[in-house]
């Protein structure tokens, strides 16, 4: 069987992560953090720990995603393939804003309701819409590299909708844990529609350097 398996990066922290606003497709940069922690990332790939061929490489085409991936994969020999279906969800008027504020009205606006995967978003997608775009970027990715192993740098909505496809989660169940900068999460693809998970949320790269500092 072809089965491609996909090693997942969420991007490192920017500033509005940090500040907790909504990025959307709003192209934020790394921060100094989100740039140390590509750092660390990319010294975990490099080591024996990380025993894995990697035959192709693919990112997000907003900055902190190929930034990420620009820094993490020095080492490595593919080149960075940029796919605009790698994207985070377009939240449209919403961007820019702070999460919190997501709860309550704000000058007549709607409120984006996470319970409703149908819900418009002016000037942006429905959860459902993003969740399709998801899944046909990754099913094509797979459908390119059938039986190898695929990188992919992209965003913490977009790795949500591949653990939703990977566990049979729906749109409307409360993910249990949340997605950090630079964790790693992989799955694999057999066939359209055909996901299942493998390990998810490994962030020992990030922990290890930490005891580093202390000890």
């Amino acid at each position: 069987m072809n089965t491609t398996h996909f090693w997942l990066v969420r991007h490192g922290e920017t500033l509005w992560n940090a500040e907790r606003r909504l990025q959307g497709w709003l192209d934020i940069p790394l921060n100094d953090n989100g740039k140390k922690q590509a750092e660390q990332l990319a010294r975990f790939l490099e080591s024996a720990a990380f025993a894995t061929d990697i035959h192709a490489i693919y990112s997000s085409d907003l900055s902190r995603a190929l930034e990420t991936a620009q820094i993490a994969t020095r080492s490595m020999d593919p080149t960075i393939i940029t796919d605009p279906g790698l994207r985070e969800r377009c939240y449209g008027i919403y961007q820019g804003e702070d999460w919190s504020s997501l709860s309550k009205a704000s000058d007549g606006k709607a409120l984006i309701d996470f319970r409703k995967p149908d819900q418009p978003i002016e000037g942006g997608e429905s959860y459902l819409a993003f969740s399709q775009r998801v899944s046909r970027a990754f099913e094509g990715i797979a459908h390119q590299h059938p039986g190898q192993n695929v990188l992919v740098f992209t965003h913490g909505g977009v790795i949500d909708i591949a653990w939703r496809y990977s566990t049979g989660a729906t749109l409307e169940t409360q993910r249990p844990f949340p997605i950090l900068n630079v964790s790693v999460n992989r799955c694999g693809i057999r066939g359209p529609g055909d996901w299942f998970i493998q390990d998810w949320g490994y962030t020992g790269h990030l922990e290890a350097e930490a005891l580093d500092d202390v000890l």
